[in-house]
C-alpha cells in the first residue's frame, strides 16, 4: 500500500490506482463526466482536474495514477479555477432547455453546474444545433445536449460488444451518432440511458412522463431469465413509470438487459384481466371476488372432492411464477391428496428430460479460460450471462459453440454447426477422447464412437485449460437425446475437471425445483395429465399457445366440457377464455412480493412496487384464500415473507434420475427446434409495446439451409409452420430453427 495526501488528509492507496478511485473510496468529491467505474478511462471531459504538487499544470484525476508521497489538492484555487474553466466550455453549446429535458433532476451537468458554473455567460455567438436521430423505439436522442463524454460509445464497444455509436467530425463539428441506419440494435442498449450524464440519450417510452423527484424508487428483481438482475422500480401514483439498473457485482454488476428495463410497459396494456369472471351458460360474467372464489370451490368439490376423485385433479404453473406462489399451489394440491402437478409445460418427453446441476457462480464466469456452449443463442436468450462470457473472452478465454445454427455473438467464437441428432455423438466423441487420455476403461456405449476432428479439438481445449465451463442451452430441451446430452456433459465435466451451467432451467424454474413442484412417484406429470381423463385443473399464469409443447393435447383436454378449469392470469387471452370456467385476475411482475431463485441458487426477495390494477390480487393471496375456503390446514399466512420462511425450512426431496446414455440417432427426417424470440418468452414481455417494436422483438424467422429447403420444397417467400422462411447456409442439414414472435400454431409440433 502507498500513502498519499489528499486535501491534507493521509490515505492509503493501491499501487497503480487512479486518483479518482481513491477519492471516491474516501468520500472526497471530484466532479466528472466521462469517467465511469465500469468503462475504460478516456480523460476527455477534463472536469476532474486536480492540483498535484510538483506537476506543472492540473492533472485529470481519472487517468493519473497515485505515487508514494503524492500530495493532491481537489479544492484549492488552482483546481477550482481549472474545473470552472472546463465547466464554462461545456456550457458554451449546451442548450438551456432544462425545463423540458427528461434528465432534469438527475442530470450530472446540472449538479456540477451548481458548484462550478457561472451565473453569467461570456459566450455571445450562436449555439450549435444537431438534428436528433431515430435510433429505435427504446432510446430518444437530443444530441444538441451532448457533451462528448463518449460514455455511450465506450459502453457499446466495451460492454454491449457492438460499436454502434461513434464520433464523426472534429472540433465544434464533432457529433456522436449511430453508424448504421437501423439505429441501435443491442440487447443491452438501454444502459446507454443510464451512463449518459446529460439529456442526450433518454428513455423513449418514458419521454415527457415525469420528473425524477416525483417518483418513488423501490428495490426489485427482474424475473425474465436466470440472473435475477437487481433494479429499481420507479413509481408514481400506483404505476411503474420506469425501471433502472441496480448495483450488485455478484449478479448483474450495474447493467440490465433491455427486456428487464422496458418490460414494465406491459403492466398498463389494455389486455390486463382486471376483475374476476365466471362462465355461466357459456357466457362470461364479471363478479365480486367472494362469488368467483365460491364458484371455484364449488367446482372443485362437485368435480373432485365430493366424488373422492382427487386423482383426476391437476395443477400446472408457469416457471415465471414466484417461489411463494409455486409453494402454495403445490401445498394446496398436496393437502387435497393430489400429486398431479408440474411446471415443465414445454418439454416433449419428460422421460427424456434434462437433469444437469449448475455449479459455477455468475461472477466466476468472467474468470474462466475455456467455455463450451451447447445449444444456445446465449447472447439474446441470457444477455447478462453472455456479458460475463464476453468479459472472459476479452481476457483471453476460448469460447466454442456447438449449435444447429451460427448465431451472431458479440465476441470471437469457434462455431461448430451440427444437426440436432449429431450433438450427442459429437459430445460422445469428446468423452471418448477424455476416457482414453485418463487410461480408464472405455464404457460399452462409447465403443462404437469414433471421435471426429471437432470432438478431438474440444477435448484438447478442455484438457489444456485450468478453468473450464460446459454450458447447456434451451435449444436441446426437446432434442431426441436430451437426457443423454446432459449426462454426457456431466461425465465430460468429471473427466476434464470442468464446471457446468444449465441454462434450460430459465425464469424461476429453480424456484419450482426448490419447492418440489413436480409429481412424486404416484402423481402424473404434465404430459401424462394431458393424456388422462382429468376432471379439474388449477392453472397458474399459463398461456397454452406459448407454454405447452403438446398444444393439441392440451386444448383437447382443457376444452372438454367435463373438465372444470380455474385459471389465475394477469392478462386476458382468447384461448384461456375458451376453456376456463373461472378466471381470477392475478398481479403481474412488480405488483406482488415474492422470491426469485437465480443461477447462483440465491433466493432474491422483492416487495411489490405498486398495487395491482382493478380487482387483481397477488396470486399467493388468491391461493391462500382458496385453501381457506376448502378448509385445508396450514394456510394462516399474513404476508409472503411467512410463506418464504416456510419454504426456507423445508427440505427439498432429492430425486433419482436415470443416468443412462443412449446414442441411437433420431429417425425424424427434418427436426424442428421451436423457440420464442427473446421478447416473447413471458406474458409481460409480450405486452411491452416498445420491446415488440424493436429489431429483436421483430425476430420471426424459420432458418433453414438450401438443401433442406429443397427437400421440403420451400423458398424464401414461403412460410414454415406459419413463420417466414429464411434460407441461410449458416444452418445444419435436416433441421429448421424457428425463433418466433407469434403463438405456436396448433398442430405445428
Amino acid at each position: 500500500m502507498l500513502e498519499i495526501e489528499i486535501d491534507g488528509q493521509l490515505v492509503n492507496a493501491e499501487p497503480g490506482e487512479m486518483v479518482i478511485a481513491v477519492t471516491d473510496r474516501e468520500g472526497i468529491s471530484v466532479p466528472r463526466f466521462c469517467y465511469h467505474k465500469k468503462l475504460s478511462i478516456s480523460a476527455s471531459c477534463r472536469m476532474c482536474l486536480v492540483d498535484v504538487e510538483g506537476a506543472p499544470k492540473p492533472q485529470p484525476a481519472c487517468s493519473t495514477p497515485v505515487a508514494d508521497g503524492m500530495k493532491i489538492h481537489t479544492q484549492n484555487d488552482k483546481a477550482k479555477a481549472s474545473q470552472k474553466a472546463v465547466m464554462e466550455f461545456l456550457l458554451i453549446n449546451h442548450p438551456l432547455d432544462c425545463p423540458i429535458c427528461d434528465q432534469g433532476g438527475e442530470c450530472e451537468l446540472q449538479d456540477v453546474a451548481v458548484d462550478y458554473g457561472s451565473d453569467v455567460s461570456r459566450f455571445s455567438e450562436g449555439k450549435r444545433i444537431i438534428a436528433p436521430s431515430d435510433i429505435g423505439p427504446l432510446i430518444q436522442t437530443d444530441m444538441t445536449r451532448c457533451i462528448h463524454c463518449t460514455r455511450c460509445v465506450r459502453f457499446g464497444s466495451e460492454i454491449a460488444g457492438i460499436m454502434e455509436m461513434g464520433g464523426t467530425g472534429r472540433g465544434e463539428d464533432l457529433k456522436i451518432e449511430p453508424f448504421l441506419k437501423e439505429g441501435i440494435t443491442s440487447e443491452l442498449s438501454g444502459n446507454m440511458i443510464d451512463v449518459c450524464p446529460v439529456g442526450a440519450l433518454t428513455s423513449k417510452p418514458f419521454r415527457y412522463e415525469l420528473r425524477s423527484w416525483q417518483m418513488n424508487s423501490i428495490n426489485s428483481i427482474a424475473r425474465h431469465d436466470l440472473v435475477g438482475s437487481n433494479l429499481y422500480a420507479q413509481t408514481y401514483k400506483g404505476n411503474v413509470k420506469r425501471l433502472a439498473s441496480g448495483d450488485n457485482d455478484a449478479v448483474n454488476e450495474t447493467w440490465i438487459s433491455d427486456r428487464d428495463r422496458f418490460s414494465y410497459e406491459g403492466l398498463t396494456h389494455d389486455n390486463r384481466l382486471l376483475a374476476p369472471q365466471i362462465k355461466v351458460a357459456g357466457q362470461w360474467k364479471e363478479v365480486e371476488w367472494d362469488v368467483a372464489l365460491d364458484f371455484a370451490v364449488k367446482g372443485l368439490k362437485n368435480n373432485i372432492l365430493n366424488s373422492r376423485n382427487v386423482q383426476k385433479l391437476g395443477g400446472l404453473a408457469s416457471a415465471t411464477a414466484t417461489t411463494e406462489e409455486l409453494h402454495l399451489l403445490q401445498k394446496l394440491l398436496r393437502e387435497m391428496g393430489c400429486e398431479n402437478l408440474d411446471y415443465r409445460l414445454n418439454i416433449k418427453d419428460l422421460d427424456n428430460a434434462i437433469h444437469l446441476q449448475s455449479n459455477i457462480k455468475l461472477a466466476d464466469l468472467e474468470h474462466i479460460d475455456q467455455a463450451i456452449v451447447i445449444g444456445s443463442n446465449i447472447r439474446l436468450e441470457q444477455p447478462m450471462i453472455n456479458h460475463r462470457l464476453r468479459k472472459a473472452q476479452l481476457a483471453g478465454a476460448g469460447i466454442t459453440t456447438l449449435n444447429v445454427k451460427e448465431f451472431d455473438f458479440n465476441y470471437k467464437t469457434n462455431d461448430i454447426i451440427v444437426a440436432p441428432n449429431e450433438i450427442a455423438n459429437t459430445l460422445a466423441g469428446v468423452l471418448r477422447v477424455l476416457v482414453e487420455k485418463s487410461a480408464e476403461e472405455v464404457p460399452a456405449y462409447l465403443l462404437a464412437v469414433t471421435p471426429c476432428a471437432q470432438a478431438i479439438d474440444i477435448a484438447s481445449s478442455l484438457l489444456n485449460s485450468d478453468k473450464t465451463v460446459l454450458i447447456l442451452g434451451e435449444h436441446v430441451v426437446n432434442n431426441a437425446q436430451a437426457a443423454s446430452i446432459a449426462n454426457l456433459i456431466t461425465e465430460i465435466a468429471k473427466l476434464s475437471n470442468s464446471l457446468t451451467l444449465n441454462l434450460t432451467v430459465t425464469a424461476n424454474a429453480l424456484g419450482a425445483q426448490r419447492v418440489n413442484f413436480v409429481p412424486n412417484s404416484t402423481g402424473m406429470n404434465v404430459n401424462e395429465m394431458l393424456a388422462a381423463e382429468m376432471r379439474a385443473f388449477v392453472l397458474l399464469d399459463v398461456y397454452p399457445e406459448y407454454d405447452f409443447h403438446h398444444l393439441d393435447e392440451a386444448l383437447n383436454t382443457l376444452l372438454n366440457n367435463d373438465v372444470f378449469v380455474i385459471s389465475l392470469n394477469g392478462f386476458k387471452n382468447d384461448l384461456v377464455a375458451q376453456y376456463s370456467d373461472v378466471m381470477l385476475p392475478m398481479a403481474a411482475m412488480y405488483e406482488t412480493s415474492g422470491t426469485h431463485v437465480n443461477i447462483n441458487h440465491e433466493m432474491q426477495s422483492f416487495s411489490a412496487a405498486v398495487g395491482a390494477p382493478g380487482e387483481s390480487k397477488p396470486a399467493w393471496k388468491i391461493l391462500k384464500v382458496l385453501a381457506d375456503l376448502l378448509e385445508l390446514p396450514g394456510f394462516h399466512y399474513e404476508n409472503s415473507t411467512q410463506v418464504l420462511s416456510e419454504v426456507a425450512h423445508q427440505m427439498t426431496p432429492v430425486h433419482e434420475y436415470d443416468t443412462a446414455i443412449n446414442l441411437d440417432k433420431s429417425t425424424v427426417e427434418v427436426e424442428t427446434i421451436w423457440t420464442h424470440s427473446p421478447y416473447h418468452t413471458d406474458a409481460l414481455l409480450r405486452h411491452a409495446t416498445s420491446l415488440r417494436a424493436s429489431k429483436i422483438g421483430q425476430i420471426n424467422t424459420a432458418s433453414i439451409n438450401a438443401a433442406t429447403a429443397k427437400s421440403l420444397s420451400l423458398s424464401d417467400s414461403d412460410t414454415y409452420l406459419g413463420v417466414p422462411v429464411d434460407i441461410t447456409e449458416t444452418m445444419a442439414d435436416q433441421c429448421v430453427f424457428i425463433s418466433s414472435n407469434q403463438a405456436t400454431n396448433t398442430g405445428a409440433l
